[in-house]
C-alpha cells in the first residue's frame, strides 16, 4: 500500500463515517483488486492506479454528482498527483463500460467489483457464469471467481 493509497483509504473511511456496509463494500473491492493486481504482477504505477480506483469506484453513487466528480474532489483534497487523479477518474467514470476497457488496472477493477457484487447480491449461478464468460479476462480474476462460486 502506497502513501497515496493510505491517504485515500483514510479519506474514504472518513467520507462514509459510520456507514458500515459502504465501508465493507469498498474494502472488499479494494482487497480483491489489490490481490489480483499483485498476482498478475502489474507494474507499480498501474497497481497504484488500480488500488486507488478500487477505493473510490463506488463513491456516493446516490448523489447527483458523478462518481468522477466526487472522486476527483476527494483525491485532490489529499494532494494526489494530477496524473494519478486523471487515470483514476477515467477508470471510475468508465469502469462498467464493458466494451471500452483501457488497461489491466481497468479490467481488474471490473472483475473485482463484479465478484464482490455477485456475493453481496446473491447473484444466481447462471448469471455469474454468463457474466464471467463475457467479462473475466485475467487468470487470477477467473481463479477467484472459480474459488468463490465453484465456476
Amino acid at each position: 500500500m502506497t502513501q497515496n493509497t493510505n491517504l485515500v483509504a483514510k479519506a474514504m473511511k472518513d467520507f462514509y463515517n459510520s456507514d458500515e456496509s459502504k465501508i465493507r463494500h469498498f474494502v472488499s473491492v479494494y482487497t480483491l483488486a489489490k490481490t489480483i493486481g499483485e498476482l498478475e504482477k502489474l507494474p507499480d504505477q498501474t497497481q497504484e492506479y488500480l488500488e486507488i480506483a478500487a477505493l473510490v469506484c463506488d463513491i456516493d453513487k446516490n448523489e447527483t454528482q458523478s462518481e468522477c466528480t466526487k472522486a476527483r474532489e476527494l483525491l485532490n483534497s489529499q494532494n494526489i498527483d494530477f496524473e494519478i487523479v486523471d487515470r483514476v477518474c477515467y477508470i471510475v467514470e468508465h469502469f462498467t463500460d464493458y466494451d471500452h476497457i483501457t488497461g489491466l488496472d481497468h479490467q481488474i477493477l471490473l472483475e473485482a467489483y463484479m465478484i464482490v457484487d455477485f456475493k453481496e447480491n446473491a447473484t444466481p449461478r447462471a448469471e455469474i457464469i454468463n457474466q464471467s464468460n463475457k467479462f473475466f479476462m485475467t487468470n487470477y480474476g477467473r481463479a477467484f471467481l472459480k474459488k468463490a462460486f465453484g465456476i
